[in-house]
C-alpha cells in the first residue's frame, strides 16, 4: 500500500527552505558544497531539494530554478521517462537502487552513477527518494582503454589475435548451421624487416598502420581484419560462396600493397605480400584446421617468389 503525495507548489516548498531551522540550513549548506548532484523526489516526480551541483548540470541553473518542478519540466520526455522509471521503482519495491547513466556530449559521452534511495515514514511507507549522482567519466574511459587493448591491436586498431579467432570460431558455427562457405587469408608483409633495419622503428609502425588500412579498405563491413604478429595480418571472410571471390579479394590487396607507401619524413617505400587463402569447409572443418591451410597456403606463396596470391590445395 502506498500513500499518494500531493504535488506542492513551489511558493510553498521555496518558503519551506526558507524556514529552516539552522542545523537543517548547515545541512543543505554541506550538500551545496559536495562535488556529487545531489536530488530528492516525491512520488510525483517532482523536486523536493536539489545541491547546487545538480542545478549546475542543468543548463546552468540555481536551485531555487529547479526545486518544485517536476522532472518532466527540466528534461526531455524521454529522459524524465527513463530516469523517474528508477525512482518509481524505489517508491514501489522500498530498496535502494544504483542506476549508470550516461549523457551523451559533443566531445565525450558523460557518466554517472546513480544511488536512489527511499527514505520511510513513520509507517515505513516510502516518504520520497533521494538520489546521490557520481560522476564515473573518468573511470569508464580507462575501463573502455582496457577493453579495447584486450581485444584490439594497439597499433592498427584492428583486431587482435584473441578476438579475430573469436570471430573466426562463430563465422564457422554460422556456415555449418546455413551450409555456407567462409574464406581465411593469411597474409605476410615481404622485405618488411628491412624497413626496420634501414629506416628504424617508427618507419615500420607506420608502414604497418598505413598497410592495415589498405588491406581494411579492401574489405566489407561484414568482413574482419586482424593483425595478428609482427607484419602477419589475417582477412576472414564471412558468407564467401565461390573461391574466385575470395582471390579476388587477396589480389586487390595484393595490389595495394604493391603501391609506394609515402610516410611522413621517410623516402618513398615499395614492399610486397604473401597471400595464403584457405575456405571452409573445403580446407579445414574447424579453426585449428582452416588457420593451418591458410598458413601454409601463404608460405607456398613465399616460395614462389613472394608477392603472390596462393589458394590451399
Amino acid at each position: 500500500m502506498t500513500n499518494k503525495v500531493e504535488r506542492l507548489s513551489r511558493e510553498e516548498l521555496i518558503k519551506k527552505l526558507a524556514h529552516m531551522t539552522v542545523n537543517e540550513q548547515r545541512y543543505h549548506t554541506l550538500l551545496d558544497d559536495c562535488s556529487d548532484a545531489i536530488f530528492s523526489f516525491n512520488r510525483e516526480g517532482q523536486y523536493l531539494y536539489v545541491n547546487r551541483q545538480f542545478a549546475l548540470g542543468i543548463n546552468g541553473n540555481i536551485p531555487e530554478d529547479i526545486i518544485g518542478k517536476t522532472v518532466w519540466e527540466i528534461l526531455p520526455k524521454d529522459e524524465a521517462e527513463k530516469r523517474f522509471a528508477v525512482v518509481q521503482w524505489v517508491f514501489d519495491n522500498r530498496t535502494a537502487r544504483n542506476v549508470e547513466i550516461c549523457l551523451p556530449g559533443e566531445e565525450i559521452n558523460r557518466y554517472y552513477l546513480t544511488t536512489v534511495k527511499p527514505i520511510l515514514d513513520d509507517q515505513e511507507e516510502v516518504e520520497y527518494v533521494i538520489c546521490i549522482s557520481k560522476e564515473i567519466t573518468s573511470r569508464k574511459i580507462i575501463e573502455e582503454k582496457l577493453k579495447r587493448n584486450a581485444l584490439y591491436d594497439y597499433l592498427t586498431g584492428l583486431a587482435n589475435r584473441l578476438l579475430f579467432a573469436d570471430r573466426l570460431r562463430f563465422s564457422i558455427i554460422q556456415a555449418k548451421r546455413k551450409a555456407g562457405k567462409i574464406a581465411l587469408m593469411f597474409i605476410d608483409l615481404d622485405n618488411f624487416k628491412p624497413v626496420n633495419d634501414t629506416h628504424g622503428h617508427e618507419a615500420g609502425d607506420l608502414l604497418l598502420k598505413y598497410a592495415a588500412k589498405r588491406i581494411k579498405n579492401c574489405t566489407r563491413e561484414s568482413d574482419t581484419v586482424g593483425r595478428i604478429g609482427g607484419d602477419e595480418f589475417v582477412v576472414l571472410l564471412p558468407s564467401n560462396d565461390k573461391a574466385q571471390e575470395a582471390l579476388k579479394v587477396a589480389e586487390k590487396i595484393r595490389n595495394e600493397i604493391n603501391k609506394p607507401f609515402e610516410l611522413s619524413g621517410f623516402p618513398p617505400i615499395h614492399i610486397s605480400s604473401s597471400i595464403g587463402v584457405a575456405l571452409y569447409p573445403e580446407h579445414g572443418s574447424n579453426a585449428t584446421r582452416l588457420t593451418k591451410s591458410a598458413d601454409v597456403a601463404m608460405y607456398l606463396a613465399k616460395e614462389k617468389g613472394r608477392n603472390c596470391v596462393v589458394l590451399y590445395e
